[in-house]
């Protein structure tokens, strides 16, 4: 199993080399709920979606509506939708590139929220039976009237998977709560998946953490021999660790705006100014107070001018409209932050494993090359002797006595002999073999 990180690249680029990149499909799923009914719709072009929604209301406080666009290569079509969603042409142009850093805008004097999110995802290619990780950009837009709008990155072959389809399927058979609260609670449900598949990748990279550290704790225990030195681990298995730990730091520094989002959703609930709010909202606010009084479910609070560039806001602007989050979700923004934080811990975790497999492995390649020179320097340390007792006996001098000698030859032999055998002793008594 290898992990390859799939990069996107710019869309320009992308039609400069692929000529049909801007004939790929658009699709528009339409999703509207409340807790009785259910309605899903999918268009493929823009034509159908703007004859149904001319039908319907897609923001209202009755029921929930999500409208999901798979494809932001297609700028006139991001036009349209920009103008008749009423999106800024900044954060239309956060949409549609590719590669951006993940942020949380308020927009719209605190009645909408724009979240830019990348995903990070596993899946296998069937041609080379590998896992890769693949990487999409969504963007989520939560308007007040119970409306979220999204965008997420044109199906392809490498990432067709539908991210979202555990939050369809809830959804469609009304599983848990997800129907009986209100859009925030999809938004959070959305966000939640999203985590839960960078959480998924961090497993799939434990898993190959795991394998290289059994392959260095193989290679520690194995014979001293020379020949099996390099059977535990090779030069491949070091590229991968090489790769793993490039994947580590990328996973790192994508995800490291997740912080700054939860904690602002986390502070919209302390940044509430009361002359901003209804009569309702008031109340509720001296009731939050008075901790034996507060109910959960169905209370809110609107924050129109947290975060706004502007302060205009009126008591009457926000008369009858639902609120961006109520008062339950801020307990399931404390469970994502906790999520987050584990996230972290674990990026920061791996990090320094990778970091210390590698280490262990240079030191245990440096241990193995220590025993090979100190082979090699025993086996000089025992014929330099022997080599100077030769040549002295070989030199041609017609003075020199051994080269009359009957027995000269035997007795450097011996004396060899007896060199290798004191140096080869001496080693074994000091255990330096």
């Amino acid at each position: 199993m290898r992990l390859h990180f799939q990069k996107s690249v710019n869309n320009d680029y992308e039609s400069k080399i692929l000529p049909n990149f801007d004939n790929r499909p658009v699709n528009f799923f339409v999703i509207q709920y409340d807790e009785i009914r259910y309605a899903e719709h999918h268009f493929t072009n823009l034509a159908g979606l703007n004859s149904y929604l001319t039908t319907t209301s897609y923001s209202s406080e009755e029921f929930c509506t999500w409208i999901n666009v798979e494809g932001i290569h297609r700028t006139d079509i991001l036009d349209e939708l920009s103008i008749r969603f009423n999106i800024h042409s900044l954060t239309k142009e956060d949409i549609s590139t590719i590669n951006e850093r993940m942020k949380l805008d308020v927009l719209e004097n605190g009645s909408c929220i724009y979240l830019l999110l990348q995903l990070i995802y596993m899946y296998r290619d069937a041609n080379t039976e590998l896992d890769h990780v693949q990487q999409e950009q969504i963007s989520i837009l939560l308007n007040e009237n119970n409306f979220l709008l999204t965008f997420q990155e044109a199906k392809s072959d490498t990432n067709a998977i539908d991210v979202f389809q555990g939050v369809k399927h809830r959804l469609r058979n009304n599983r848990g709560r997800i129907r009986s609260l209100k859009i925030d609670y999809l938004f959070h449900c959305l966000f939640d998946v999203i985590i839960e598949h960078y959480m998924s990748v961090l497993d799939h990279i434990s898993i190959k953490i795991d394998m290289h550290e059994k392959l260095l704790m193989k290679k520690l225990k194995q014979n001293t021999k020379v020949h099996n030195s390099f059977q535990g681990m090779n030069f491949e298995q070091l590229k991968s660790m090489f790769d793993l730990k490039h994947d580590m730091l990328r996973l790192r520094i994508v995800c490291k705006p997740l912080r700054d989002i939860i904690i602002k959703l986390q502070k919209a609930h302390d940044r509430i100014p009361i002359a901003n709010q209804t009569v309702h909202s008031r109340r509720q606010y001296r009731r939050k107070k008075r901790p034996k009084h507060i109910a959960l479910s169905g209370n809110y609070f609107a924050n129109p001018n947290s975060d706004s560039l502007t302060r205009r806001w009126s008591l009457g602007s926000i008369q009858g409209k639902a609120p961006l989050f109520n008062e339950y979700i801020f307990m399931y923004f404390k469970d994502l932050n906790d999520h987050i934080l584990q996230l972290h811990d674990r990026i920061d975790t791996y990090c320094d494993l990778i970091s210390s497999s590698m280490t262990f492995y240079m030191i245990l390649n440096d241990a193995e090359m220590n025993k090979i020179m100190r082979f090699f320097t025993f086996m000089s340390s025992i014929f330099i002797p022997m080599m100077f007792i030769v040549g002295l006996f070989s030199m041609n001098y017609q003075n020199s006595p051994p080269l009359t000698w009957h027995f000269g030859y035997f007795v450097t032999l011996i004396a060899l002999g007896t060199c290798a055998t004191v140096l080869l002793s001496f080693f074994k008594w000091n255990r330096w073999i």
